[in-house]
């Protein structure tokens, strides 16, 4: 009797962790005025690298520019998805200066990668010990040896957002959520690189091994129904999933709604960040033979690049500034239409102001509210379908400082604190143009927009429903002021 043993090994087509380290070092030298390579962290393990590259051009100059996030390997086995990311940063920077919409695109937009983000688990399958590995390497019973039947986290169940509600609790199971959210460092380094930058798009790369192939996933559907930004994410991973054909060439991706609420990356980075965020399982294996590459990496190519082209067209876009000095506001954005008050404010960027909303041709309500501000809201914004709406907006304190242009001005105001009824009155000539009264959170609570130089407040709202005890701001104009009055009001 004669045994054979077979051993499956992985085609020299696809990158080690090596090649991919020499590459990316060799792209960010060759053409360092559009790339830039960055050990973004180390891997909870073996403290394996795990790289960013940026590409654009004033690469090393943070731009007030839309951001777009490609990432692979949160799954070990699934190494179609660094094949496509390095054969995206080889098509950006080999065509920049040569293509005319690759050359628009890298000098308007900001476009990051993390080619590799499961290291260690990658070694696992390029070393053969196991091509079917999923996780990391954490030594989940801490006995200093990589049990393959016990050891490892998903990175993919390892996100703060529901994380209790996805994955497995069982260490041994392949989809194991980790000891706790955030608990490994493959899931921290994306965690630190989205906070510091506001993406508006962002694909994750994946190849399923025991699910549906060729589909493009996007986040959600749960027992709360869908997502806020429902309409305009599905019409989004549409426009990809239409883009990418399939492996057979007689139809193109699927387009599937994420269903369930878990720590999984297309929701933690949606749910929280507000990026629009798509799971692309490629082709319909894990690991494909190497003559197929290239083929696959081109015609995902289309899907990817749709998202550059995107991020400046069909959305409102502006920046939000403090009305007296200039600085760049982070104020929080809602499309009433859109929006959920259980997630976490979508927020314009701190270094610039920006907010950046993709959403369908039409017509949209809209507020920009920030603590210690006046709450600005916008009726009837119409966005369109081929360019962006820009809706520049200014926010004046609630307190702080203030220009005082007129330093006569006089304000007597009885009683304090107020009881019932209060008096306004300006002393010298000026009048009060407007008159606005705020809560603590920044609600217009009522206005008095009749030139006077005495208001009388009864401390009630515009419905004339007396307000509850507590501090209000009291902001008064007239030509040539702003006028920010602070009263406490007590009625027991």
């Amino acid at each position: 009797m004669i045994l054979l043993l077979f051993i499956f090994t992985i085609d020299e087509r696809y990158h080690t962790l090596d090649e991919v380290a020499y590459e990316l070092d060799s792209i960010a030298n060759h053409y360092s005025s559009i790339a830039s390579l960055d050990t973004i962290g180390y891997s909870t393990c073996d403290s394996l690298p795990i790289f960013a590259m940026k590409i654009s051009d004033n690469v090393d100059v943070n731009e007030d520019e839309p951001e777009v996030l490609y990432i692979a390997l949160h799954h070990a086995e699934e190494i179609l998805g660094v094949e496509i990311c390095m054969y995206m940063i080889h098509d950006l920077v080999s065509n920049y200066n040569v293509d005319s919409t690759i050359t628009h695109w890298v000098d308007n937009r900001e476009i990051w990668f993390v080619p590799l983000l499961n290291p260690e688990g990658h070694s696992v399958v390029m070393e053969g010990i196991d091509t079917t590995w999923r996780k990391n390497k954490r030594d989940n019973n801490n006995n200093g040896i990589f049990d393959l039947d016990y050891d490892g986290v998903d990175p993919n169940r390892n996100y703060d957002f529901h994380w209790s509600a996805g994955g497995s609790s069982d260490p041994p199971s392949e989809y194991y959520r980790g000891p706790a959210p955030f608990s490994e460092n493959e899931n921290v380094v994306i965690r630190d690189l989205c906070r510091t930058h506001n993406f508006v798009f962002c694909n994750t790369y994946h190849s399923a091994r025991t699910g549906l192939g060729e589909v493009v996933y996007y986040p959600w559907r749960g027992d709360g129904g869908y997502s806020p930004d429902y309409p305009f994410i599905r019409e989004v991973g549409d426009s990809i999933a239409r883009r990418i054909i399939n492996d057979q060439g007689n139809g193109h991706y699927l387009l599937l709604v994420g269903w369930g609420l878990d720590g999984r990356a297309r929701n933690w980075l949606y749910g929280v960040c507000g990026t629009f965020t798509y799971c692309i399982e490629v082709s319909t294996d894990c690991i494909q033979p190497g003559w197929m590459v290239n083929d696959i990496c081109q015609r995902n190519l289309v899907g990817a690049y749709y998202l550059l082209e995107r991020a400046g067209t069909g959305g409102i876009t502006g920046c939000i500034y403090d009305s007296l000095t200039g600085e760049p506001l982070s104020a929080e954005v809602i499309i009433n239409e859109h929006y959920d008050p259980n997630l976490p404010p979508r927020q314009s960027d701190s270094d610039f102001g920006r907010f950046l909303r993709i959403l369908k041709a039409g017509v949209y309500n809209i507020e920009i509210h920030k603590n210690g501000y006046e709450s600005k809201f916008y009726q009837n914004v119409e966005a369109e379908q081929d360019t962006l709406t820009e809706l520049n907006v200014q926010l004046k304190r609630m307190g702080g400082t203030f220009i005082m242009e007129n330093n006569d001005t006089a304000i007597l105001i009885n009683p304090n604190p107020v009881r019932g009824t209060v008096t306004i009155q300006l002393t010298n000539p000026l009048y009060f143009t407007s008159l606005k009264i705020y809560d603590t959170i920044g609600r217009l609570l009522k206005i008095y927009d009749t030139p006077t130089n005495e208001i009388v407040w009864q401390c009630t709202d515009k419905l004339n429903r007396k307000i509850s005890n507590g501090i209000y701001w009291l902001v008064g104009e007239t030509d040539e002021q702003i006028l920010v009055i602070k009263k406490v009001v007590v009625f027991n």
